[in-house]
């Protein structure tokens, strides 16, 4: 005998009401993973100090291994923001920072910082005369050649301090025109 089942239409009335209500609630766990992925597109996005600021509340929720992945996320955005060039404007700027990255052995940007003051000063002798220390690390003979060339016509004691700069040493083993130049 085949009976009919019955079917309660007060619970399935009310489970998709639950189901909703589940749904829209949700854990500080689940807020807290959301909260780290949103963290996650800013740091793509190259966008380290909102992201910085979202990981910084993600370190304090209650998921420990999220929490801890936010914590690491902080040391890497405070890497990035550490790393990242002030707004530099004056050809002082440019020439310090350039400094700053040519005794970190950071050579490409000290040479484009170098070359951005010797924009702004294009009478900078000191400028010239760094960049040729910086061309030199490079490998870059000829251009090292031309800066110390130029910054020892406007400055002729400039010779001199090639002479003794210990940076300036190994290029002038490696390219003969640099130590001609010394050599006067």
């Amino acid at each position: 005998m085949a009976t009919a089942k019955s079917k309660p239409t007060s619970a399935k009335k009310s489970a998709p009401i639950a189901a909703k209500t589940q749904q829209t609630v949700a854990s500080p766990s689940e807020l807290q993973l959301k909260a780290f992925e949103g963290a996650v597109k800013l740091f793509s996005a190259q966008r380290f100090a909102e992201a910085r600021a979202i990981f910084t509340e993600v370190a304090k929720g209650p998921a420990f291994d999220v929490a801890q992945r936010g914590r690491q996320y902080i040391q890497v955005c405070d890497r990035r923001l550490s790393t990242q060039a002030p707004e530099l404007h004056t050809a002082d700027d440019h020439y310090n920072y350039a400094v700053e990255r040519l005794n970190s052995r950071d050579l490409e940007k000290a040479r484009q910082h170098l070359a951005a003051a010797l924009k702004l000063e294009p009478g900078g002798e000191h400028i010239l005369y760094t960049l040729g220390i910086c061309c030199g690390l490079l490998g870059d003979g000829n251009a090292a050649y031309e800066n110390l060339k130029r910054a020892i016509e406007m400055e002729p004691r400039n010779r001199v301090h090639a002479r003794q700069d210990s940076d300036f040493a190994g290029a002038v083993e490696r390219f003969p025109n640099l130590r001609t130049l010394l050599e006067h």
